[in-house]
């Protein structure tokens, strides 16, 4: 059962956790937005050139529409940005890059999360910038890149965000390494809303990844991340803490079950120390995740995709914030919430973290006129979500989900994606939450989403 708190103090934090759920919705966008840049092509190596240098740019206009209660009940935004890139290559072994991204977005009067302005125009600032040296020879692979760059470690739940960064990569025949320290951006919001200064985030991780073709269709790894917080909040509070030191080991491996049909899971560990609610002591964290996936692709013209997964993270009974120290474990228990700093799609409107909750999706996509040349790169699918809590006295992410019970709710999603032209590509998410026994109220929830890229 989850503790009871003074409303005041409640609702506060309700309302802090509502702003960071709904903001945590557009990580899938900015996904989405990532994934469509970094399809650009490559500088061409076989071109017997000492320098090469190539630079390019994408607009984009997005309109998002999504209900975020209890803070409020709908909300409406444009969002438009450019993004412009260059790349230059020296002895087709040494890279420079940089992208620098200027945005502007335009909520409807009163729905932006904060503050009292509803338009935002942030002018030019750098979103990557990295240098890479690539010393690798016909039978080895070694790479190494440092800036401010992507970075991701096994299949993105662990780690999944642009940090600045140290990555070094080696692989030889059937085994491979990957390794990396890292800085969270420190003027982006931190995990933690309940800590003074969350405005601004300060944690260091490093990580280790090990991976081996154990055959010709399975291969397995093994990854490690340390996590430590080095924010300080201001002002200083006598009462509380937030420090949270966590650690993490993840065993995984993908391959083919048989013919087309393929599988990938991962198993991961977490532990370390976290500072108890209401108090300046540390306890122990003792959580888990495991995500499984069953996927088939039997090939043809329409390129069908279809996908069974399985995600769960352990859950803390004694906790009313998955994310927050203030509204976190109980003194003298150990911590059993999962928390981890990266990305998985959990459902475009709901978008639970994977923190006390089991989640069972089931979809896939295709491409319907394949046989149509301008239509040949539409991509339709679809998903249906199931989610139920994994200790029924336990929030979940969204704060709306105050009630003792297990049944949080089914999403459903539809998905388009069409590469209209080699420079032209649109976008479109829809889906629709309806609520549980978990929730007081059982009134649907909507996420629309639509964008149009152009890249030159």
């Amino acid at each position: 059962m989850a503790r009871v708190m003074p409303a005041a103090a409640f609702l506060s934090v309700l309302l802090a956790a509502s702003r960071l759920a709904a903001q945590d919705q557009q990580k899938f966008l900015e996904e989405e937005r990532r994934r469509e840049m970094d399809e650009r092509a490559r500088l061409n190596a076989d071109l017997h050139q000492p320098f090469l240098w190539d630079a390019g740019g994408w607009f984009r206009g997005e309109f998002v529409y999504l209900e975020d209660p209890p803070d409020k009940s709908e909300r409406t935004l444009r969002h438009y940005e450019l993004r412009l890139w260059a790349e230059a290559r020296i002895e087709k072994r040494y890279t420079l890059y940089l992208r620098l991204q200027t945005d502007y977005r335009d909520f409807n009067s009163g729905d932006q999360f904060e503050g009292d302005d509803d338009d935002e125009f942030r002018p030019a600032y750098v979103d990557q910038a990295w240098a890479e040296a690539d010393w690798s020879s016909d039978s080895e692979e070694f790479v190494v890149r440092a800036g401010r760059e992507f970075l991701a470690l096994g299949r993105g739940l662990l780690f999944n965000q642009v940090a600045y960064g140290l990555e070094a990569t080696y692989a030889s025949g059937r085994f491979g390494a990957r390794a990396f320290g890292a800085h969270s951006i420190v003027h982006e919001d931190d995990i933690d809303r309940s800590f003074p200064g969350n405005d601004d985030s300060r944690r260091a991780f490093a990580a280790l990844e090990l991976n081996a073709m154990v055959s010709a269709w399975h291969r397995a790894y093994l990854a490690a991340l340390l996590e430590r917080d080095l924010n300080d909040e201001d002002p200083e509070v006598a009462v509380q803490d937030w420090e949270y030191h966590a650690n993490y080991l993840a065993l995984g491996a993908r391959g083919s079950v048989a013919g087309d049909l393929g599988y990938a899971a991962e198993g991961i560990f977490q532990f370390g120390t976290s500072v108890a609610s209401g108090s300046t002591q540390e306890e122990d964290i003792r959580a888990f995740a495991l995500f499984l996936t069953l996927d088939y692709r039997p090939g043809g013209d329409l390129s069908p995709y279809l996908s069974l997964d399985y995600m769960y993270g352990s859950g803390d009974s004694d906790r009313n914030s998955v994310t927050d120290a203030a509204l976190g474990n109980a003194p003298g228990t150990d911590d059993e919430g999962f928390l981890a700093f990266g990305f998985v799609q959990t459902g475009f409107s709901l978008f639970p973290r994977v923190s006390n909750i089991h989640i069972v999706r089931l979809g896939g996509s295709l491409h319907p006129l394949a046989s149509a040349e301008a239509f040949r790169f539409l991509e339709l699918g679809g998903y249906l979500y199931l989610y139920r809590k994994a200790e029924e006295g336990a929030p979940i992410s969204d704060p709306e989900s105050v009630r003792d019970d297990a049944d949080v709710g089914v999403e459903f999603d539809l998905f388009l994606r069409w590469r209209i032209a080699s420079d032209v590509g649109l976008s479109v998410n829809w889906g629709y939450f309806k609520p549980g026994d978990a929730y007081l109220e059982d009134d649907g929830r909507d996420f629309f989403s639509a964008g149009l890229t152009y890249s030159f």
